[in-house]
This record gives structure tokens, C-alpha cells and sequence, in this order.
């Protein structure tokens, strides 16, 4: 078992906060800038915008570069594209005209030969819209119900609230990385910001598990150290089961291409952003909530185990090592009416 004093995280936790509020205002930066500069805090797709879709087949060898060749003849660099199969392709462009439409499908067949249009959709951006605003009120909801079941789980609303709080600091953090990238937010982005609310939450309960666990043991020991002492027994773990996640969704972003990179790149930070709060942030605020409530409530933190229903005949003096001394308390006898002689001899 890691000893609490190897490396005191609670004890360095305003530190922590520190590190956390700079990578969010670093975030929050970005999206005010992009917002004044560009009109957009985040670099959204087609899914949001509107725009149109086109789903073409080639009979002839061709690659998704090439194709973005010929797209940005038309400054469409920005267009998403994916192939299908060997011969089918799919183009998800902003809003475009029937004329631009045409031209690009001249210019396309003009190198393939064999090119043939399947389909051609329009989304318009009250589709869009209404995705963003169903997403956010999926969020919500999902926070709402992890409160209530952490809380019935924990039996304390406190585990809940603290895992919420750093839930929230690793969306802030998600979405302010897509804004200092700038790699485009579609569809796709709602699956990472579900695995964000889903692997941070999970990491968490099994450090408050670890918490509950040490809680229960009935010791002697403060509240702010056994918290320390049971992140660190699960520090290996959380650690661990990180890397794992992030080498094999870091294969995905370096070698499965321009179409996947968004997505991978959305959950490795996820994953990381989850891990480092479910350490550094959850636990200790955790600690400071019960550090709060005992000034406000003018009392020390109380220690599990701890006698308070000794008799009051008996005064019991612990150790901490050895049986406790009991000495018994001799009551006074009663006061003698008038007093003593010498009183009453100073009276006369």
C-alpha cells in the first residue's frame, strides 16, 4: 500500500485549481478571439451550418486526396470527405449554389470519366440548430440524473456535486481545445462529448469508492489524509487504464486519416482532461466542501470511532496505545447548613 506521505496531492491542491483555470482561460480565450475575428468561436461542420451532400461512385482508382485537389479549385478545403468502399464517395460542402454544384461535378469527371452522381442533398441550418440545441439539453439531463444516482449511490450529495463540478471543468477544457485547433465540430463532436461525460464520471466513482471504502474502516485518521491516502492507492490504476486509452486512440489519430483525426484527437482529450480531474480536482473538492462545512458549523472534523457515550461518573483518558484509566469521580457531600465553626465563631 502507497504511503499518504509519499506525495501529498490534496495538500497541493490550490495548485492544482491554478493549473486547471489557466488551461480553461487559455480555452475561453481562444473562442472569444475566433468569435470576434472569424464570427464562429468553433470551427462548426455542415451537421450545424447547413450546407450540401453529395454521394458520388467512380468506377476508376482514386483517393481522398485527390479529390481535395480538385476541391479546393473551389476553396473547398474545408469539405468533408469520405470514401466508401472501393468505388463510392461522399462530399459534405457549405451551402453552395446548383451553378457551383455543377462546376464542381465538371471538374470531377474531367479526371474521372467514369464519375456518376447517386445522390445530392441540401441541410439547412435550422437542422442544425435544432441538433445543437437537443445536444445541450441531452448534457443537462445527463448531469441531472449522474447528481441523482451518485447521490443514492454514495448516499451523500457532496461525492455528486464535486464529480459534476469536474465533469464541468473537463467540457470546458474539451471545447476549448477544439478551439485552439480549430478541427471541425459535426455530429461527431456529440459522441465526445458523451465520452467525456461518460469516462469521467466512471473514473471518478472509483476513486470515491476507494474514499468510501477507507471511510468505513472506522480510523482515527483526519479526513483531508485519508482522502490523499486513497487517491493514491488508486493512482496506478487510473493512470494505467489512461495510457492504454490514449496509445490505442492515438494510433487511430496519427494513421486512420483526415476524417477520423477530429474525432480521435476530441477523445484523447477526453480521456486525459478525465483523468487528470477525477485526481487533481474531484478529491479535493471534495475535502474543501467538508473543510467549509466544519468552520461554518464551529466544530473540528469528527473522527470515525470516536467514544462520546461514556458515562458521566467516568472520565476516561485515552492513549491511543493502551487500555483506557478510568478514575472515578468522588461527589461532593452536602454543604452543612450555617457553614463551618469558624464562620459561626466570627458571627458571634
Amino acid at each position: 500500500m502507497t504511503s499518504a506521505g509519499a506525495f501529498n496531492i490534496i495538500g497541493r491542491r490550490r495548485y492544482w485549481y491554478a493549473l486547471s483555470l489557466v488551461f480553461i482561460l487559455v480555452g475561453m480565450v481562444s473562442l472569444w478571439e475566433h468569435h470576434v475575428h472569424d464570427g464562429h468561436a468553433l470551427n462548426w461542420g455542415v451537421d450545424f451550418t447547413g450546407g450540401n451532400s453529395l454521394q458520388l461512385r467512380i468506377d476508376q482508382p482514386f483517393g481522398v486526396g485527390d479529390i481535395r485537389d480538385v476541391l479546393n479549385r473551389f476553396n473547398l478545403g474545408d469539405a468533408v470527405i469520405q470514401k466508401s468502399g472501393a468505388d463510392e464517395l461522399f462530399i459534405r460542402t457549405r451551402p453552395l449554389s446548383q451553378t457551383e454544384i455543377n462546376s464542381i461535378l465538371g471538374a470531377i469527371k474531367a479526371r474521372w470519366s467514369s464519375t456518376a452522381l447517386l445522390r445530392s442533398d441540401t441541410v439547412g441550418p435550422e437542422i442544425g440548430a435544432e441538433l445543437r440545441n437537443v445536444a445541450i439539453l441531452g448534457i443537462v439531463i445527463g448531469l441531472v440524473l449522474q447528481v441523482i444516482f451518485i447521490s443514492i449511490r454514495f448516499r451523500s450529495v457532496r461525492f455528486a456535486i464535486a464529480a459534476d463540478v469536474a465533469l464541468l471543468h473537463d467540457l470546458l477544457i474539451v471545447i476549448g481545445a477544439f478551439a485552439l485547433t480549430q478541427f471541425e465540430v459535426d455530429s461527431s463532436f456529440l459522441a465526445v462529448i458523451l465520452t467525456v461525460a461518460g469516462y469521467s464520471i466512471n473514473d471518478k466513482i472509483v476513486i470515491f469508492d476507494r474514499i468510501r471504502e477507507n471511510l468505513n474502516q472506522r480510523t482515527r485518521e483526519p479526513f483531508e489524509p485519508l482522502v490523499n491516502r486513497s487517491v493514491l492507492e488508486a493512482l496506478v490504476r487510473s493512470i494505467n487504464t489512461a495510457m492504454t486509452a490514449v496509445l490505442a486512440i492515438g494510433a487511430v489519430y496519427v494513421f486512420g486519416g483526415e476524417a477520423i483525426r477530429p474525432v480521435a484527437f476530441g477523445l484523447m482529450m477526453a480521456v486525459i482532461t478525465g483523468g487528470y480531474s477525477s485526481i487533481f480536482n474531484a478529491s479535493c473538492i471534495l475535502v474543501d466542501w467538508e473543510n467549509w462545512t466544519s468552520r461554518r458549523g464551529h466544530r473540528a472534523p469528527e473522527r470515525p470511532g470516536r467514544r462520546t457515550d461514556a458515562p458521566a461518573d467516568v472520565r476516561v483518558a485515552e492513549d491511543g496505545e493502551g487500555q483506557p484509566d478510568r478514575v472515578p469521580v468522588v461527589a461532593p457531600g452536602p454543604a452543612r447548613p450555617g457553614g463551618s465553626r469558624r464562620r459561626r465563631r466570627r458571627r458571634r
